[in-house]
């Protein structure tokens, strides 16, 4: 029943629930899969923001990439979700899902509209402010990745959230662009033992026009953290593996980093 529970607090990890019986298969955003002994309208009443497109599935919105209207009368509609797989939507929600969908064709994308709820665009801003958003790189991917954009999001914090998965090229990058376009923060998450993470914050910090931008180094239990600080990092954070330990540590780590600490400013990255 934890397990039930801690899954409910973060819905971003979740992609659609399908029934069986008194059963419900839950597959997640990563692509495992778990049999969880509850029926489906346990999780429709405790998730509000999931679409019910039939008596046997339970959708996040976010993870739907098209819709397919029904080929024939008396037939069911259907909608392909971000792993390929086909959900039939049946005839009697289909106007409603039809309708919150805006009748997009089923070639055109829909995870832009639900970028929101699941934080699955690759940019995420939040709600506009007077002053400009901070700029935030995340070298980071999957469940860490949508926690972190969630959490941002929940917190109202004003910032520009961008994704990169492999970091290696990062300071080249950078460097391409100019300064009052870098990021104000830069995110490494050295948890998955990827040497390319380790060599990223190496080049950013051996470039004297880079080395300014403060980078914050996540790490697994256990690890040690001097590797990183011998290449001045500006922050080393212990994380858990589990999911309500890591949004507990990223929210201290956002309202930190983003919300308590004087970051460079555009005039500061280009007098460096």
């Amino acid at each position: 029943m934890q397990f039930i529970s801690q899954l409910l607090e973060h819905p971003a990890l979740l992609a659609y629930f399908s029934g069986a019986n008194n059963y419900t298969w839950l597959q997640f955003r990563n692509g495992e899969r778990r049999l969880l002994a509850k029926p489906l309208t346990y999780f429709e009443e405790r998730l509000p923001a999931f679409l019910r497109i039939h008596k046997t599935a339970l959708i996040n919105p976010g993870c739907v990439v098209s819709i397919h209207p029904p080929q024939r009368a008396k037939m069911p509609g259907s909608v392909r979700m971000h792993d390929g797989t086909e959900l039939p939507v049946s005839r009697r929600r289909w106007p409603y899902i039809s309708q919150i969908f805006d009748n997009q064709s089923p070639t055109d994308s829909l995870t832009e509209k639900f970028s929101t709820l699941s934080g699955l665009d690759s940019r995420a801003e939040c709600k506009p402010q007077a002053m400009a958003p901070v700029s935030v790189v995340a070298v980071m991917t999957g469940d860490a990745l949508l926690l972190t954009r969630q959490r941002i999001e929940a917190l109202g914090i004003h910032c520009q959230l961008q994704a990169v998965e492999w970091g290696a090229e990062l300071a080249n990058v950078l460097l391409t662009h100019p300064a009052d376009e870098w990021p104000s923060l830069i995110l490494l998450d050295g948890r998955e033992n990827r040497p390319d993470r380790m060599l990223t914050l190496q080049r950013l910090k051996s470039d004297y026009r880079l080395r300014a931008i403060p980078a914050v180094w996540l790490a697994s239990p256990g690890d040690n953290p001097i590797p990183a600080y011998e290449l001045d990092v500006n922050s080393v954070i212990e994380v858990a593996n589990t999911p309500t330990s890591f949004v507990e540590t990223i929210d201290q780590l956002c309202q930190y980093w983003l919300m308590l600490v004087q970051l460079p400013q555009e005039t500061d990255a280009q007098a460096v």
